[in-house]
């Protein structure tokens, strides 16, 4: 009784969001419940209903957890456009590290007060970079769209063989039905997916840059 007392006092939200995180990654968000989750942790399934009413906010506290590791992956001494830079980068390492919850995440509404940090850090980074309130909104959405959709693309890769395409058959050779799409089908393979949301986000913060500049002449 003892040990088990111990065990679940040691609990916080963070610890459960954390341990449910991994369940994800090794089993799939289909795998998560409550019983396996507290089975996990050492306790029963009603005591992380203490911390988490239900399923839908352990999965905010998932994304809190994500949100965590994309502002781990920033340093927030440098300048504005880059930790914009580096966060975006960081949304796609998510998609490959953990790409379950990845999936999940950018199906939800950031809601918590986790994510409204999350969300306060990055704007401070468009302003320090120079971008109006509205130049903010705007290539905020334009960058989450597009780190969104990439991720997607490469979650779905990833899940194939290891040079799968994102959206046709892997090793595709129909040149006399198809000749175009066999040509074009060596540069959409996995290992091709890192520069091409690399080339993206350039051309997003480029553009961005291009008019920050214009304000400022």
């Amino acid at each position: 009784m003892m040990s088990r007392k111990k065990k679940e006092t040691a609990l916080d939200r963070e610890r459960i969001a954390a341990a449910a995180l991994a369940l994800i990654d090794a089993e799939g968000i289909d795998q998560l419940s409550m019983r396996k989750l507290g089975a996990s942790l050492g306790v029963e399934a009603m005591t992380l209903y203490y911390y988490f009413t239900n399923k839908a906010e352990l999965l905010d506290g998932v994304t809190d957890c994500l949100l965590e590791l994309v502002e781990s992956f920033m340093d927030p001494a440098l300048a504005g456009l880059e930790r914009i830079r580096q966060t975006f980068h960081g949304m796609r390492r998510l998609s490959i590290e953990h790409p379950q919850a990845f999936l999940a995440m950018v199906q939800r509404r950031f809601r918590t007060r986790r994510a409204l940090e999350f969300y306060e850090h990055l704007l401070q980074a468009f302003a320090d970079a120079g971008a109006t309130p509205e130049q903010s909104a705007r290539y905020y959405r334009m960058l989450a769209n597009f780190s969104a959709g990439a991720g997607i693309a490469e979650v779905g890769s990833r899940a194939l063989q290891p040079h799968a395409t994102p959206i046709i058959l892997e090793d595709f050779n129909l040149p006399e039905v198809f000749p175009r799409v066999t040509e074009v089908a060596p540069h959409l393979r996995v290992p091709c997916l890192g520069p091409i949301f690399a080339s993206g986000l350039e051309l997003i913060l480029g553009q961005l840059q291009a008019e920050l500049s214009f304000s400022a002449s």
